[in-house]
C-alpha cells in the first residue's frame, strides 16, 4: 500500500547531505558528494521522496542535446525499498524530463540488478545495448531508453 505521508518535491542543497548518505549505502561505486551538489546546476530534474519529514530517495535526470533526457541516478534507502518509491520517483523524473521537451530518456543499469532492470521495463524501458564493464567493479550495464509517446 503507497505510503500516504511520501511527497515529491524538488531537491533542495540542504537535502544533499541526506542525498549523499543515500547514495553511499546504496552503490558500490557512489558518486562523490561533489557532483551530486553540481547535478543542482545542471538543467533537468533533480527530485526527493520525502516521507514523514525524512529524505527516503532521490533521482536525478538531466538534459541532454536539449532533446535526450538521462536519469544519471536513482536511489532509495534501503528501509523503504519495495514500497513504491522509485516507481513514484521514476515516474515523476520522466514526466519533469518530458515536460523540458525530452523525446527519449535513457538510464544505466547494472546487469545484475534484476528488480530495477523489472521496473524500467514495468515503465516503457527496453534495452538497446550493453556497455561492457561501465561499473568500477567491471560489471557491465545495459542501455535502457524510454520513447516519449
Amino acid at each position: 500500500m503507497p505510503d500516504p505521508s511520501l511527497l515529491i518535491r524538488d531537491a533542495r542543497l540542504d537535502d544533499l547531505d541526506a542525498i549523499f548518505e543515500i547514495e553511499q549505502r546504496s552503490f558500490t561505486d557512489p558518486y562523490p558528494r561533489g557532483l551530486l551538489k553540481a547535478f543542482f546546476y545542471l538543467p533537468g530534474v533533480y527530485i526527493v521522496a520525502v516521507s514523514e519529514g525524512k529524505v527516503i530517495g532521490y533521482a536525478v535526470g538531466i538534459v541532454r542535446y536539449e532533446s535526450l533526457g538521462h536519469v544519471v541516478s536513482i536511489a532509495v534507502d534501503e528501509s523503504m525499498r519495495r514500497k513504491g518509491v522509485g516507481e513514484r520517483l521514476m515516474k515523476e523524473t520522466i514526466e519533469r524530463l518530458c515536460s523540458k521537451g525530452t523525446k527519449r530518456v535513457r538510464i544505466e543499469v547494472r546487469q545484475s540488478n534484476i528488480p530495477a532492470i523489472v521496473l524500467y521495463t514495468k515503465l516503457g524501458f527496453t534495452v538497446e545495448g550493453k556497455i561492457k564493464r561501465y561499473y568500477a567493479d567491471g560489471e557491465s550495464a545495459l542501455l535502457m531508453y524510454f520513447n516519449v509517446k
